[in-house]
């Protein structure tokens, strides 16, 4: 789903204060989130690695992925995130991109698991190791 900036901050504002209804289009985060089901995403003042979130990328896309970790450049913090069946990392994303994090699906609470937030630091360490090699600019992001 493609959503103009002034749509996703009102998302955005709507989360910081309940839960607002998203539904997942697509499998990357298969068998976690599947196509068609319903989540609720909230707003947080912390992202942690493991956290899935939804974020609106700059092409206007909202995307569900899991948080891998900080990075800083260009002056600002970005968020690098990953879908768990995709193969490359997101470029990060800026902090005001977040609509907020997952919090539930088909009325079920999710929660995060420590043995799923070390995979991700170790996913985020691998991707960095990655981008010494080949900057953010030149992947693609699904």
């Amino acid at each position: 789903m493609r959503v103009q900036s002034q749509t996703a901050a009102a998302l955005r504002a709507l989360a910081a204060d309940e839960p607002i209804p998203l539904v997942v289009a697509g499998d990357c985060m298969s068998p976690l989130l599947c196509s068609g089901e319903r989540v609720r995403v909230r707003g947080a003042r912390l992202y942690l690695p493991g956290d899935v979130i939804a974020f609106r990328r700059q092409d206007g896309r909202l995307l569900v992925h899991r948080v891998l970790g900080y990075v800083y450049g260009r002056g600002r913090l970005g968020i690098v995130a990953k879908g768990d069946h995709l193969s490359r990392a997101d470029e990060p994303v800026g902090l005001e991109s977040i609509l907020g994090r997952v919090v539930e699906c088909e009325g079920r609470t999710l929660a995060i698991s420590p043995r799923r937030r070390w995979r991700a630091g170790v996913e985020f360490a691998r991707t960095l190791v990655r981008r010494t090699v080949r900057p953010w600019a030149s992947a693609s992001s699904s």
